[in-house]
């Protein structure tokens, strides 16, 4: 087997789990800021795209790295509290996005309406598990 040389993504990502406020804006993680977006021409916008819809989503950008006005964003793809959100940067302050419910896989979006089968039988006992998950896998860093 030949020696494979370990390399950054060509397309680097970060992920946010999203707790509770997370409605109202999202910051870009410091370290990624830093190591990928910083020096980057000073950009008011940021766009998000995601593989459920054709719209293109555009944020205005606050503070270098605050997403503000993601509110439309968090309403139409009907996310919640215990949710992983995973952007992949392709460039140019442009992010694809991908949300993963409390099943751990990919959000499922019904073709009939504009919900979620996230395959949870009740959310609020999952967000309160996520919770618990999350403060001890947290404790532990």
């Amino acid at each position: 087997m030949a020696d494979s040389v370990l390399q950054s993504p060509k397309n680097p990502h970060f992920f946010q789990a999203l707790l509770p406020g997370f409605d109202s804006y999202l910051n870009i993680p410091v370290t990624f800021f830093l190591k990928h977006l910083q020096g980057i021409n000073k950009q008011e916008t940021a766009k998000l795209r995601t593989d459920v819809s054709d719209t293109v989503w555009e944020l205005k950008i606050e503070d270098g790295r605050r997403l503000n006005g993601w509110k439309e964003f968090v309403t139409a793809h009907d996310l919640r509290i215990g949710d992983v959100i995973v952007f992949r940067h392709e460039g140019d302050f442009v992010f694809h996005v991908t949300a993963l419910g409390l099943n751990c896989c990919e959000t499922e979006y019904s073709t009939s309406s504009h919900s979620i089968d996230d395959d949870c039988d009740n959310h609020q006992d999952n967000i309160g598990k996520f919770s618990i998950f999350f403060c001890e896998v947290y404790s532990k860093m």
